[in-house]
């Protein structure tokens, strides 16, 4: 019984309860078919003029089918190649993990998700797992605000908080030169669930005051709209407040209440977390998130708190909304297909609210 109903006076429910929602899986594609011997004879033949011809040996050996399929598509979101002088600083994947984290940052800040120098987004280096100290992970240095984040200003550091050194010219960090400054609440936050929850490559944190203002309430998240259907589907747990986050022995409870599978976190009298695998999935995540609390903070406003005022589903409708959530990203299916194809929402959500940033900041002053 989710904790809304108890506000309603159909049931309760303990404020540390961990509330998980299924969300959809999706079955791997067959193997093809095998080649026929005629197949292996097909060739593409194109006349570009009067006795000569072009052969395409690109489809030799292809079946029909095969020949028909469509190269993939380009990446959504693709950032400059690293500048030569960090060529001995970093990998070209933590290069590309910088620019993502730190367009992020504006992206959030173009949102109004921070709050002054505090908040945080965090990024799970690849192939630093297995490191001695690892995983590292990419964090904001305290005292740089969220339009004033670059690729190269953001920290490496350990699940210890400890900052390891790129050995980045210093004319590329020139906010907070030296080291940089890790504030412990971030640390400690972001930390606990990099290193317990090997699904979650990326945490997004921010006191949207609309997000922060429904934490504070007892009911929580109401399913009113769908981005508040959207959000309930990626599996939404509470954690009662203790004050600042800056004890470790607070980690544990952190992560208990997170749960193994559900990836929101909502932190009561603090604000949200949005725990995904992927930049682009963290970034949907929240922004449906404060969308949904923006209208039912609206929306009880208007019905002067009284929830009898305002429509919210019963059970039967509930149990479509979530059908429907689980299919929010088919495309329109062919007669030809077998399976509707899925878009790629979240990808296609944060290329569009990073072209944005780029327009607004400048690619120059992202990627630097």
């Amino acid at each position: 019984m989710i904790r809304w109903l108890r506000f309603l006076g159909l049931g309760l429910l303990a404020t540390s309860t961990v509330r998980a929602f299924s969300s959809p899986s999706f079955g791997s594609r067959s193997s093809s078919e095998g080649r026929t011997a005629a197949s292996i004879l097909q060739v593409q033949v194109q006349v570009t003029d009067i006795g000569s011809l072009q052969i395409d040996a690109s489809s030799v050996g292809q079946s029909s089918e095969e020949a028909a399929t469509p190269p993939p598509p380009p990446p959504l979101n693709t950032y400059p190649e690293m500048p030569e002088d960090l060529v001995h600083c970093m990998s070209a994947s933590e290069w590309r993990q910088r620019c993502e984290l730190a367009a992020s940052y504006r992206i959030a800040y173009l949102h109004d998700w921070h709050e002054n120098i505090f908040n945080h987004i965090t990024t799970k280096l690849e192939g630093t797992s297995d490191e001695k100290d690892g995983p590292h992970f990419l964090l904001n240095d305290f005292g740089i605000g969220f339009d004033e984040i670059t690729a190269c200003n953001l920290l490496k550091v350990t699940l210890d908080g400890c900052v390891v050194d790129c050995n980045i010219p210093p004319e590329r960090r020139t906010v907070n030169p030296g080291e940089g400054r890790v504030f412990k609440p971030g640390y400690v936050l972001h930390s606990a669930i990099h290193g317990s929850r090997h699904d979650v490559n990326t945490i997004w944190h921010g006191h949207d005051l609309d997000a922060t203002a429904v934490s504070q309430t007892k009911f929580g998240i109401l399913p009113l709209s769908q981005e508040a259907t959207f959000t309930i589907a990626k599996g939404i747990s509470y954690h009662p407040f203790e004050g600042s986050v800056n004890s470790l022995d607070e980690q544990s409870r952190l992560v208990a209440n997170l749960g193994p599978t559900n990836q929101i976190l909502m932190l009561e009298d603090h604000g949200p977390i949005v725990a995904c695998k992927s930049t682009e999935e963290a970034f949907a995540g929240m922004y449906f998130l404060t969308r949904a609390c923006q209208f039912q903070v609206k929306s009880l406003s208007a019905a002067g708190g009284d929830l009898g005022r305002i429509h919210v589903p019963d059970d039967g409708a509930l149990e479509e909304m979530k059908v429907r959530a689980d299919k929010f990203d088919e495309a329109p299916q062919r007669r030809d297909e077998e399976k509707a194809r899925e878009h790629d929402t979240p990808g296609l959500m944060f290329a569009y609210a990073r072209r944005s940033a780029e327009r607004h900041f400048g690619p120059g002053d992202i990627y630097r």
